[in-house]
């Protein structure tokens, strides 16, 4: 049986977008600067959230390092920087220890390093931007497994709390809050069968305005 995170997945950002529309709700997707390090861009799971603040300091970031080894499997890590500029959340040693715990994939409103390294790393890592500086005396984190804010395409920011669902793939990310999950699925899934259908019928020659009039929506 089809889990929610493979029907998601099979269905897209787009289509879940779209429901989001259909029930009168702007669409929570990421900032659409967010771009994936790896080919592998498709991932779905439930939020595991960091956050963390520009500040010099000395000494090493404790809390980014307990909040990577609390991560549980299957997860979808979000780090929120902030508006952290020019340095990076992590690299490719931490990269290794969330990949080690069963880490679906990390989604970095920030900076990452160690590109090469991530780019045939085969957990998929979606970041603003690439930097060779450290975050260590520069950005830490304050707390993890809260809610917090990422930029959004549509909204300047999006809040994304603990076990919301996160969902990316070609087209971008988009969060699902927990409450809304169950309904959003459901409504994705039967879509999906429409869209399908339109889709194999489109392609034998059915003109676009007959397949919206059939459909209800292209």
């Amino acid at each position: 049986m089809q889990t929610s995170f493979e029907a998601l997945m099979a269905a897209g950002t787009a289509v879940i977008s779209d429901v989001f529309d259909s029930l009168q709700l702007t669409p929570p997707v990421l900032d659409n600067s967010l771009r994936p390090i790896c080919v592998n861009s498709i991932f779905a799971g439930p939020a595991y959230t960091i956050t963390g603040e520009s500040i010099h300091f000395k000494g090493g970031d404790r809390a980014k390092l307990a909040a990577i080894d609390n991560m549980p499997a299957g997860v979808v890590a979000i780090w929120s920087s902030m508006d952290a500029k020019g340095v990076c959340c992590f690299g490719d040693l931490l990269a290794s220890a969330m990949r080690a715990r069963g880490c679906a994939a990390a989604v970095v409103d920030g900076g990452v390093r160690d590109t090469s390294f991530l780019e045939g790393f085969g957990m998929p890592v979606v970041a603003r931007y690439r930097t060779p500086a450290q975050g260590i005396g520069r950005w830490r984190v304050t707390a993890s497994q809260v809610v917090v804010r990422v930029r959004g395409a549509l909204e300047e920011w999006i809040s994304i709390a603990p076990g919301d669902t996160v969902v990316g793939d070609a087209d971008g990310q988009i969060a699902i809050p927990q409450q809304l999950l169950d309904e959003v699925t459901a409504k994705v899934i039967e879509w999906s069968l429409v869209e399908n259908g339109a889709r194999a019928e489109i392609i034998a020659g059915l003109p676009l305005l007959a397949a919206l009039d059939k459909y209800g929506h292209l």
